[in-house]
């Protein structure tokens, strides 16, 4: 990007040359060759045009929401906040009204108007599976094996004790010094 010294007669483009103003300096550079219209239509930005979908819709939920909150909770921050926890919400699949009613439930006192009985299902995310394990790292993996808990560490942690009370004995050490 280059300096712009005198002061240019327009800012816009011209030819393969740009030329705007930032910060009250203008500035040159080369103008891009991705236009609105291949973004839009080309199928090499088809995830950005869905993300920009998502976006467009999540955009409108927060705003319903943010508009129920009262005056004094109401700041910039929490609305792109509700932004982008309906983006999330939306990216695992959820509706709209799913979406609506839980962030609803969430920011406001409002009881939520549902017409069916209040649940929200939470579908699982999708992970990518992780890298395989290879060489010296799998075989030490394989040849490990799954120690299991003693039956009284396993009582103790999960039954509350050996007879299955919550209790616990303090067993004395033997010292063998003289």
């Amino acid at each position: 990007m280059a300096k712009f010294t005198g002061i240019p007669p327009i800012t816009g483009t011209i030819g393969p040359v740009c030329i705007y103003k930032m910060y009250g300096k203008y500035f040159m550079r080369t103008a891009s060759s991705l236009t609105g219209k291949r973004v839009k239509k080309d199928p090499a930005f088809r995830k950005t045009m869905q993300y920009a979908g998502l976006l467009a819709k999540a955009s409108r939920i927060a705003s319903a929401v943010y508009r129920t909150l009262p005056a004094d909770r109401k700041q910039h921050s929490l609305y792109r906040k509700l932004t982008g926890e309906a983006m999330t919400w939306l990216k695992e699949e959820w509706t709209v009204e799913e979406v609506l009613a839980y962030l609803l439930k969430m920011y406001t006192v409002q009881p939520v108007q549902a017409s069916e009985p209040e649940t929200i299902v939470v579908k699982a995310t999708a992970y990518r599976q992780t890298q395989r394990v290879k060489g010296k790292a799998r075989r030490q993996h394989k040849t490990m094996a799954a120690s299991k808990p003693s039956y009284h560490l396993y009582t103790s942690r999960y039954l509350g004790g050996p007879d299955g009370a919550n209790t616990f004995s303090v067993i004395p050490l033997q010292s063998g010094g003289p």
